[in-house]
């Protein structure tokens, strides 16, 4: 296994500021959607909202590598769940 995506996660699984307006200020179970499949992960509450528990997943199962750019489309926001679809480009 290529240790790779392991060394890069911390590059990934922020947040832009800018985003976290639209998304609930406490913890929320997050719903990745990407290529039919979907992923359980949490979203942290706090000044650094960061991605947890499944986020390591997603990175291995779509092998993302220095350089993966993901397009993170905002599909649906409610106080228990958020959903992203994502797009994964080069």
């Amino acid at each position: 296994m290529n240790p790779e995506p392991y060394l890069y996660i911390m590059f990934l699984q922020f947040l832009p500021k800018n985003i976290c307006g639209y998304l609930p200020p406490i913890s929320v179970k997050i719903i990745l959607r990407c290529n039919g499949k979907e992923w359980a992960v949490t979203l942290t509450s706090g000044v650094w909202r960061r991605l947890v528990n499944g986020w390591k997943q997603f990175v291995v199962d779509n092998n993302l590598k220095k350089g993966s750019v993901l397009l993170f489309e905002l599909v649906q926001v409610t106080s228990g769940v958020v959903i992203f679809s994502i797009e994964v480009l080069g």
